[in-house]
């Protein structure tokens, strides 16, 4: 006895029934057709040895197991089809004539979900048993290479496993005189076979009237019945095989029509998604808060209706909080010199019609429009992302207190001590609840400075901003605490809904 399991790793098996027209089948194959696990057995020794003619161990393999109908040991199913509609540009040809009128084309890939293995067994009574152990060996081998059973969407496994014993859901080919047949019966399916009183191996890949070769590569089989023409290849037959009992009521799955969800437009959908940001020349991050305005202003307008989560503004009923909108944060690459991506970061949480806005944000132009910049999304996440934990925390981008901290010119280092920027941030954090004890706030040096001009976000249309410069004097910080802790926000200070104030942890 031989046995083959097939093994579907993701549950599937695809498969066409032979000759028939998919749009005209109401379900995929089943059981598996043996020709076709017949062809896939030779397609695989061809692939093991290329360009040599079938060795005689194969002819005979092949002919044996074409000779004998296997029964089929089968998990239950259930059957399904994808729908797909494929572009259609005009005929080419006196064939597409008929489609031309058409602007798609309907497909239907029809397969069927699998509940387990597919065991297929052939008593081979009539081999000795060194034979037999010849005939599982080269099976076994040519099996390790077969990566797909049916269409090649269809990932199978194959090996020969004779330990099984399984016999439920048992189906067998049906017999009339004592010879196979075909039947019309609910409980009977027609599956493409070997003929087993007139199959040579040599038929899964030719026809036998195929024209002598004259040194040309040799058509596909498929191609040459088409052109015969001729509808079946020579050594095939149509069979019906007995399905298990309590077919189909016990075998096969039947799911009712789902109800379609309808979405709410209150739902939130995300909280956390990432663009690298792609120009032809490197982005300065002198430019942070540009970059981060403009991206705002155009999800904005994409959005076309108020949008807390976008705006912070028209702040809905019963939301308490602060930070609770959007972050659009820009990110510098290793160097902190250039601008890589851009990560917007939402309390809030977006709706799908906030993410879709954010999604159509086209080409950010910087720099007096010359330069394009054009956003590309890399990952959304439903959850905003684990905050890392660290005793000791560095500016990523520059600090800008919130309150002016400093008297006329800087370099004489004339500085309010209340409203140090050092002082600033720990009176930030604490009103952002980071409470644990902080060792010491040092100035780090970037280039040759402790501090840069940064450009600013102003809110428009306020009248307490008139006047005001859109440059502040930033600083990089690191700040070292007693114990690990996280930071409840990605920035702190003025603008860090725009980049600015993003501090990184330095050794989790």
């Amino acid at each position: 006895m031989l046995t083959l399991r097939l093994t579907f790793p993701s549950g599937r098996y695809y498969a066409h029934p032979w000759g028939q027209n998919p749009a005209r089948i109401t379900e995929a194959e089943w059981p598996p057709s043996p020709w076709r696990l017949l062809r896939a057995i030779a397609a695989a020794w061809f692939q093991a040895n290329p360009g040599r003619a079938p060795g005689p161990e194969l002819i005979e393999i092949l002919e044996l197991l074409g000779q004998e109908l296997p029964t089929f040991i089968l998990p239950k199913v259930a059957f399904s089809r994808a729908i797909h509609y494929q572009p259609n540009c005009g005929a080419t040809s006196n064939e597409d004539l008929s489609l031309a009128r058409y602007k798609r084309v309907r497909h239907e890939n029809h397969f069927a979900v699998l509940g387990g293995d597919v065991l297929v067994r052939w008593r081979l009574k009539d081999i000795s048993e060194e034979a037999l152990c010849t005939v599982r060996s080269v099976i076994n081998d040519l099996a390790a290479r077969i990566s797909y059973f049916g269409r090649a969407d269809s990932v199978c496994e194959l090996k020969v496993d004779d330990s099984a014993r399984d016999n439920v859901g048992c189906a067998r080919v049906v017999l009339q005189d004592g010879k196979p047949s075909r039947r019309i019966d609910s409980a009977c399916r027609d599956v493409f076979c070997s003929n087993p009183t007139d199959f040579r191996a040599t038929d899964l890949w030719e026809r036998r009237e195929s024209p002598t070769a004259d040194g040309a590569a040799p058509k596909h089989l498929v191609q040459e019945l088409i052109d015969a023409p001729q509808p079946m290849p020579d050594g095939a037959a149509w069979y019906s095989y007995q399905m298990p009992d309590g077919w189909p009521e016990q075998w096969v799955i039947r799911h009712p029509q789902p109800r379609r969800r309808t979405a709410t437009p209150s739902r939130v959908i995300a909280h956390f998604l990432e663009f690298s940001l792609q120009c032809r020349i490197p982005i300065p991050a002198k430019d942070m808060v540009s970059i981060a305005e403009m991206f705002r202003d155009a999800a904005i307008r994409a959005h076309r209706r108020p949008s807390f989560a976008l705006s912070g503004h028209d702040r809905p009923e019963g939301v308490q909080g602060e930070h609770l909108h959007a972050f659009y944060l820009p990110q510098p690459d290793a160097t902190g010199d250039t601008l890589s991506a851009l990560r917007v970061w939402c309390v809030h949480g977006f709706t799908q019609e906030e993410v879709n806005a954010l999604m159509s944000v086209g080409a950010l132009r910087w720099a007096g429009g010359r330069f394009p910049t054009r956003p590309v999304l890399l990952q959304l996440q439903r959850d905003l992302p684990p905050q890392g934990k660290s005793c000791v925390w560095q500016s990523l981008s520059p600090f800008v207190p919130p309150r002016h901290w400093y008297r006329k010119k800087l370099e004489e280092g004339r500085v309010r001590e209340s409203e140090s920027p050092e002082n600033q941030l720990r009176s930030t954090l604490a009103e952002n609840g980071v409470q644990t004890p902080i060792i010491s706030i040092k100035r780090a040096r970037v280039a040759n400075s402790e501090w840069s001009v940064c450009k600013v976000h102003l809110a428009k249309q306020s009248s307490i901003n008139n006047g005001e410069a859109d440059r502040r004097v930033g600083l990089f910080l690191r700040a070292e605490f007693v114990e690990l802790v996280a930071m409840p926000f990605p920035g702190f200070g003025h603008s860090c809904h725009f980049g600015l104030g993003q501090f990184k942890p330095v050794g989790e």
